[in-house]
């Protein structure tokens, strides 16, 4: 099941940048339902895999080591699920200004894209077959 969810996860990862791409290129409604919708679905597949992840179950058994110790356990304990949910929110926020016709939702579209982009583990294989 981990490793399932794992490859779902990954896989999502670039429809979400393809997506977030496209929201910030012409960020109307649509695209912009496209990017917030495929990272909800993102968010949802990285909670699923933090209660199956050995890796993430063991760093939250030995949560105060993991926190003083710089590396993979405490990156992804404390800092890849923060971005995640924050550019969540900006999507989202996006999404509202876009359905409003707003030009300010191309702002939120590429913050929330920036900061996925910064929370990306790119020392991670970029595909998981």
């Amino acid at each position: 099941m981990y490793e399932a969810i794992l490859f779902l996860h990954n896989l999502v990862r670039w429809a979400v940048l393809a997506f977030g791409l496209l929201a910030l290129w012409r960020s109307r409604a649509r695209e912009g339902a496209f990017f917030a919708h495929t990272l909800t679905l993102q968010v949802v597949l990285g909670i699923l895999l933090a209660f199956v992840s050995p890796l993430f179950q063991g760093a939250l058994a030995n949560l105060e080591a993991t926190m003083q110790t710089p590396g993979e356990a405490r990156y992804f304990v404390a800092e890849h699920w923060v971005g995640g949910l924050v550019a969540l929110g900006l999507a989202h926020a996006g999404l509202s200004q876009a359905r409003k016709g707003r030009p300010r939702a191309r702002i939120f579209f590429a913050l929330a894209l920036a900061l996925l982009i910064l929370s990306i583990p790119w020392f991670r294989p970029l595909l998981r077959l």
